[in-house]
């Protein structure tokens, strides 16, 4: 009879050693003990969930908060089973929104290949939109730029960002909309943003006249070829990303980068002056540490794909490779 069960940290060892022996590589996020914690340690508990039998462990998955309540919406972002096992693996899989509680189950960079297994368990999959917008420069270092379109973009009267330096200037401010899915909250925005041990981030809020509608979050990607801004996160409902116009060139001019670029899903970054990246006309690098002059694609599912939003922080992404 197959059992499924919460795993607790004193038992970690039974993930790791499930996935160095079944994932086919030593996982980052599993070995590293740094980020292991800072993902997955919850109190007492693990955010895994496994699958035994009389053989022990069949299928393991792991999943990320969204927000501090009990039932958050969840990130699945390990999921492994048994060569063989597969049908368990996909038991636990439809399973885990259940076992959570959460309202929205979704997850950022599946295969493409996968796409049918949550196709069959009647999920949402589809691919995520990569935007970009060019810095004005007669020479790119990072991008291989064929065909330069720079759409005009200005500010909006009245509106205007402000760099936010810390969680507490934030909950003195600002709203969260409940419409948005998945639904984040503060302590979500501290511990991704500002707690983060690896990388740091710029999250600002959007002033719209007396109203602060939305949270914006960038990264400056360093490499040895120059800068590039990443859009990481947009919290706001899906029209404001409008407010952005002519800011993001601001921000590029400010340091010294090549192009902003975005991977979402759910907003239209035509909207904030952003060019959509649809096919190889240009090249906008998403490695850049070293760099990979080549266009990559990103894939998700989610529960539920009325109001939903991704970006490229969601989950376990946007996160150095410590492989």
């Amino acid at each position: 009879m197959n059992n499924i069960r919460r795993i607790p940290m004193q038992e970690k060892s039974l993930i790791v050693d499930f996935m160095n022996e079944n994932w086919g590589s030593l996982h980052p996020l599993i070995n590293n003990e740094q980020l292991f914690n800072y993902y997955y340690a919850n109190g007492e508990m693990t955010n895994f969930y496994a699958l035994e039998d009389e053989d022990g462990v069949e299928a393991v998955c792991g999943y990320i908060k969204c927000s501090e309540q009990e039932n958050s919406d969840i990130w699945v972002s390990v999921w492994c089973a048994k060569k063989g096992k597969n049908g368990l693996g996909l038991s636990l899989m439809g399973a885990m929104k259940e076992l959570t509680g959460a309202n929205i189950m979704s997850c950022n960079n599946i295969r493409e290949n996968t796409m049918p297994f949550y196709s069959f368990l009647g999920y949402h999959p589809d691919k995520m939109n990569h935007y970009y917008r060019l810095a004005d420069k007669e020479n790119y270092k990072i991008a291989i730029v064929n065909e330069k379109i720079i759409p005009i973009s200005h500010k909006k009267e009245n509106v205007w960002i402000e760099e936010m330096n810390g969680i507490k200037q934030i909950r003195k401010i600002f709203s969260f909309p409940k419409e948005i899915k998945p639904h984040k909250d503060f302590w979500y925005v501290n511990k991704r943003y500002f707690e983060y041990p690896h990388y740091e981030y710029k999250v600002f809020a959007i002033h719209n006249e007396d109203k602060i509608p939305a949270l914006v979050v960038f990264r400056v990607n360093e490499s040895d070829e120059g800068y590039v801004l990443r859009l990481v996160d947009f919290i706001g409902k899906p029209s404001d990303i409008c407010l952005l116009n002519g800011f993001i060139d601001e921000l590029m001019d400010k340091y010294s980068c090549e192009y902003c670029d975005m991977y979402c899903w759910g907003v239209k970054g035509e909207d904030a002056g952003f060019v959509l990246r649809v096919a190889d006309e240009n090249i906008i690098p998403n490695y850049l540490n070293s760099l990979l002059q080549k266009n990559i694609d990103y894939f998700f599912f989610t529960t539920d794909a009325d109001n939903f939003m991704m970006f490229r922080a969601d989950g376990d992404q946007d996160r150095k490779n410590l492989g």
